[in-house]
């Protein structure tokens, strides 16, 4: 190898290794560590870097230079020097690729010098058979392109083996996500970091007031919400979320003039509570899935990854124009690859909020009634239906509103109750709601009709 080569791929690989420090463990580096090997590096230093890199993308899921200097033994002030002299992650496939393209040019090299060595010394009825070897070798190395490699069982049993014992540490859960309503938390049992959980229901049922309840518990518990409203204005929210910190009917909010002094100062006190939490609205309509990434990554890089991303609703995000060749079913599949694939990279769980088909009024909803794409529900870790059976007679709704888990991938399914409450959900007795709910209505007394007198 020349100099020139040589310093080369030097640079190329410390390149590489500055990515994969800056990016931390995205899609670009996801499928880099799951082909590129620690032997295809010239530099045996940046070798070893690479390798507890790759480790600790498998075993801990993430790329983090703090915890590859603690957990992995490497030094992190040449770790924080890599990263210093980087100055954008956008090449990382590119580097990857040139790493690769350098080690098949050095093992070509080897192969052909030792092939060579081997017919120099040997005698004529061996020729065949050394240039079939030589020919294999090669044609096995250049195949190596860019290929997913399977993970061996011992290396898949310490990885767990470590999982296992970090989720014995108190601070395990602290990964999870919890919406703050025990009954709801304890069929949860938490929203995993790449968790998209759908929270669906018919117009007018409290699709959007469900994820308000959710977002005040989250934010109140020192978390942050990125809320994005593709109908409601920031002013709605607002009205919603400040009542339900302070106990009051958001009619009333809505009209000032109606409130009385004990009702301004309890709205004073739910303000105060709201006043420093870590909510971020983004109320603007007609975004499409990419734009909705776009901005959640920016807010990332700007202010930290999010406890829980909000978009309500799927119905709303623009999927493009319908041509005649793509229905919004396999646009809606498009969508949600995209989200899924950004919660997988971002470790940021997603609320995401969706209609129910007419065909499911005044009938318990289930995820047939999901409305235009099956892939919501192969998509999604959680399904909560809102739901609340209105009086035939009456037309009124109920005391108390059913939230439906119909699908639950890490917990148990069921129903939860909530009660409706000065235009806000909260907490209530489960059995005293589960009883209501089993109570069937008095039969209605038949009419009374007068008979004529036979006289």
């Amino acid at each position: 190898m020349t100099a020139a080569l040589k310093n080369t791929t030097y640079e190329v690989e410390h390149s590489l290794i500055g990515c994969l420090l800056k990016s931390g463990l995205n899609s670009a580096a996801r499928d880099v560590t799951s082909w590129l090997t620690p032997e295809m590096f010239s530099t045996f230093q940046l070798g070893q870097i690479y390798s507890a890199i790759q480790r600790q993308a498998l075993k801990d899921g993430m790329i983090d230079i703090l915890l590859l200097s603690s957990n992995y033994g490497q030094d992190f002030a040449i770790l924080a020097e890599i990263s210093k002299k980087t100055y954008g992650v956008a090449n990382l496939s590119a580097y990857a690729e040139k790493v690769r393209q350098y080690y098949q040019r050095r093992e070509s090299q080897r192969i052909f010098l030792d092939i060579a060595t081997e017919l120099n010394s040997s005698r004529d009825e061996k020729l065949d058979e050394i240039a079939s070897k030589g020919l294999s070798l090669i044609s096995r190395l250049l195949s190596r392109g860019g290929k997913v490699k399977p993970i061996e069982m011992e290396t898949l049993i310490d990885g767990y083996a470590e999982l296992l014992q970090e989720r014995t540490k108190p601070t395990f859960k602290d990964r999870l996500l919890f919406t703050g309503v025990q009954a709801l938390d304890d069929k949860l049992q938490g929203i995993n970091e790449t968790d998209i959980c759908i929270i669906a229901g018919r117009a007018g049922n409290g699709k959007t007031e469900t994820a308000i309840t959710f977002t005040k518990n989250i934010i109140e518990n020192s978390g942050s919400v990125l809320f994005f409203s593709l109908e409601m204005s920031k002013e709605q929210i607002m009205d919603r979320l400040v009542a339900s910190a302070s106990g009051l009917n958001s009619s009333k909010i809505r009209n000032p003039e109606r409130m009385s002094d004990e009702d301004f100062a309890l709205l004073g006190h739910g303000m105060t509570r709201l006043q420093d939490k870590k909510l971020f609205i983004v109320d603007k309509g007609g975004l499409t899935m990419d734009q909705i990434i776009a901005i959640a990554e920016e807010h990332i890089q700007e202010y930290g990854k999010p406890n829980a991303i909000v978009i309500d609703y799927i119905g709303l995000v623009r999927h493009g124009a319908l041509d005649g060749r793509i229905n919004r079913t396999y646009q809606i599949g498009e969508s949600m690859e995209k989200l899924k694939t950004f919660c997988k990279d971002n470790h940021s769980p997603v609320f995401l909020l969706a209609q129910l088909n007419r065909n499911a009024d005044g009938s318990r909803p289930t995820n047939a009634d999901l409305r235009d794409s099956g892939s919501l529900e192969q998509d999604a870790s959680q399904i909560i239906m809102v739901h609340n059976q209105r009086d035939k007679d009456t037309n009124k709704p109920h005391k108390y509103t059913e939230w439906i888990l119909t699908k639950n991938r890490f917990g148990e399914s069921g129903t939860v109750y909530v009660e409706f409450k000065n235009g806000q959900f909260v907490e209530c007795d489960q059995a005293i709601a589960w009883e209501s709910h089993q109570k069937k209505p008095e039969p209605r007394a038949a009419k009374q009709y007068g008979t004529r007198n036979a006289n």
